[in-house]
C-alpha cells in the first residue's frame, strides 16, 4: 500500500508539472522596439534600439542595434545556462536560462557583470527588461522596456 501511494504522488507529480513547463517559457520572438516613454533608467543608455529574438528548442538567437549608430550586437547560445561568446561585443561572454517565467541573461564584459531579467507581459506585446549590475554592485536596476512590432 505504502509503495503504491509513493508511486501515485510520483505519477502526480510528473503528470502536473510536465504541463506547466511549456508555460513557464515564454516564446519572445519576435521583433521589439525600445519605449522609452515606459522605461526607467539611470544606469544603462539605451535610446532608439531594436532587438530581433529568434528561438530554438534549447537555444535563443539576438540581435541588438541602434538608429544612428553602427554598433550590433549579436548573441547566439543555448538556454541552458552555458557561456557564449557575444559576436560584436568585444571581449564578453553571456549566459541565459530560464526562471519560470523569465529568461535571464548574465552578461559578463570585461570586469562589469550584468543580469537581464527578461518577462513577457500577459498579452505578449510589451518585453520588460530588468537590467541590474552585479559587478561593480548597483543598488537601483533599470528597466526597459520594449514593444513587439
Amino acid at each position: 500500500m505504502r509503495n503504491l501511494t509513493t508511486s501515485s504522488a510520483f505519477l502526480a507529480l510528473v503528470l502536473f508539472a510536465y504541463p506547466g513547463k511549456a508555460q513557464d517559457h515564454p516564446n519572445l520572438a519576435g521583433t521589439w522596439q525600445f519605449d522609452s516613454s515606459k522605461s526607467d533608467q539611470t544606469n544603462s543608455k539605451v535610446a532608439n534600439a531594436t532587438w530581433v529574438i529568434e528561438e530554438g528548442d534549447n537555444s535563443i538567437h539576438i540581435v541588438e542595434t541602434e538608429s544612428g549608430n553602427a554598433k550590433k550586437v549579436d548573441l547566439k547560445c543555448s538556454t541552458d545556462g552555458k557561456d557564449c561568446n557575444i559576436a560584436g561585443g568585444g571581449k564578453a561572454t553571456a549566459s541565459f536560462w530560464f526562471n519560470g517565467p523569465m529568461l535571464v541573461e548574465m552578461e559578463t564584459r570585461g570586469e562589469h557583470v550584468n543580469r537581464y531579467r527578461m518577462k513577457l507581459s500577459d498579452d505578449a506585446k510589451a518585453l520588460t527588461v530588468e537590467v541590474s549590475s552585479i559587478v561593480p554592485r548597483v543598488d537601483k536596476a533599470d528597466v526597459l522596456v520594449f514593444q513587439k512590432q
